[in-house]
């Protein structure tokens, strides 16, 4: 099994297993784990049998990384499978969810494409995290060059909706915005050894 950064991984225990640059998880992680065991793995490079893995809080600042074994993965869930995913009918009313519907149209012609954010959380495991407030986080999988006419395009479709849609291209050297790559000449690469600087064009 492969795993990318974006996976959500549902956990099959929350035994005493996991490593840490600290000694221990902090109180509000574990009571996020014991509310809902799935983390979502991080871009960084895995040590043996352990992945690398982040879990959210209920406030923006509440992010924690560390490192869970192999086995203690029940289930993975990746972006593209949640491309035909949907909220129940309570929450189908939120400005994020009403945009996916707008999303899905436009991302169409696109191959390989893919939630992540609160948005894709929700929809994988039906826990409410989606807000009022909340962006559409959209993954674009590409193997070639970026198109920026066709990115730009895209872009200008996605501009006028409800709720903000923010789209990061996965390539193989990494992963990186495409509003900043339409809109700069360097753009910023995030790869497991850390952000890069980048110049256009790339990998063309």
């Amino acid at each position: 099994m492969e795993l990318k950064p974006h996976d959500l991984i549902k956990l099959s225990s929350l035994r005493d297993g996991f490593l840490t640059e600290e000694h221990e998880l902090p109180q509000w992680a574990q009571n996020s784990l014991q509310a809902s065991p799935y983390v979502v793995v991080r871009r960084a490079p895995f040590r043996g049998e352990y992945i690398p893995v982040g879990v959210r809080g209920k406030k923006r600042s509440e992010r924690f990384g560390f490192y869970i074994s192999k086995r203690d993965i029940s289930e993975v869930i990746s972006p593209i499978q949640l491309q035909e995913s949907f909220p129940s009918k309570e929450r189908q009313h939120l400005k994020a969810f009403q945009t996916l519907k707008r999303v899905r149209d436009i991302l169409q012609t696109e191959e390989r494409w893919g939630l992540g954010g609160s948005v894709g959380f929700e929809l994988a495991t039906g826990i409410e995290t989606v807000k009022e407030t909340s962006d559409v986080d959209v993954i674009l999988y590409k193997e070639d060059a970026v198109n920026i006419k066709k990115a730009r395009e895209l872009l200008a479709y996605l501009d006028d909706l409800q709720s903000r849609v923010d789209i990061s291209v996965e390539t193989k050297f990494g992963s990186f915005s495409l509003m900043e790559y339409c809109s700069k000449e360097s753009f910023l690469l995030k790869t497991i050894e850390g952000p890069k600087l980048i110049q256009k064009p790339f990998f063309s």
